[in-house]
């Protein structure tokens, strides 16, 4: 079957704003007195992470529906605009865009990370243990520093991995910049 792409031009649809049926209200109803109904048995901030659950599935399909949505018409000129302007428009071409560098490939982070993470895990654990001591006034039992020496642990591993694996990438990408020369803009302007 041939189709005419002009035609196909015409009969494309712009993206139409948000709608719903009788349906989808009662359905939206029904949702909010259930979660209306949960609050008499259950925690309000239970109840709060209930629907804060339930709207970020619905704001997660919503999303995700117009993005599909812009996807099928972003590439296509737009038919009401004047013939001059749709003879312009074209797809991007790979000249249009910046040379890769090498950020956008997978490397390790090496060994800084094993000992960033080591010192952040020692010096949180070493933290949590005296804090949890100073904090219960001399009385909190073994169970309790066990606890918190194994909380601050985590949390200072998870803190050193953040802060240097973010300075490590933040100085490659400086440094890459700094690496790369900056583009000949005099056979741009001759082009023009």
């Amino acid at each position: 079957m041939i189709t005419n792409p002009k035609a196909n031009l015409q009969n494309r649809k712009s993206l139409r704003p948000p709608q719903f049926g009788l349906r989808t209200l009662l359905l939206a109803v029904a949702g909010c007195a259930v979660v209306c109904a949960l609050s008499r048995w259950l925690h309000p901030a239970a109840v709060l992470a209930l629907s804060f659950l339930a709207v970020s599935v619905f704001f997660h399909v919503a999303g995700n529906a117009i993005g599909t949505r812009l996807r099928e018409i972003g590439d296509q000129p737009n038919p009401d605009q004047p013939q001059e302007a749709i003879a312009v428009f074209q797809s991007p071409r790979p000249e249009d865009f910046a040379p890769v560098t090498p950020l956008g490939q997978r490397h390790s982070l090496g060994w800084t990370i094993v000992v960033a993470i080591s010192v952040g895990v020692a010096s949180g654990a070493v933290g949590g243990g005296l804090w949890t001591f100073v904090a219960g006034h001399g009385h909190a039992g073994p169970l309790n520093i066990a606890v918190g020496v194994i909380a601050f642990a985590m949390l200072g591993g998870m803190a050193a991995f953040a802060t240097v694996a973010f300075a490590q990438v933040l100085a490659g990408a400086v440094w890459q910049a700094m690496k790369t020369p900056p583009p000949d803009r005099s056979t741009e302007s001759a082009v023009k």
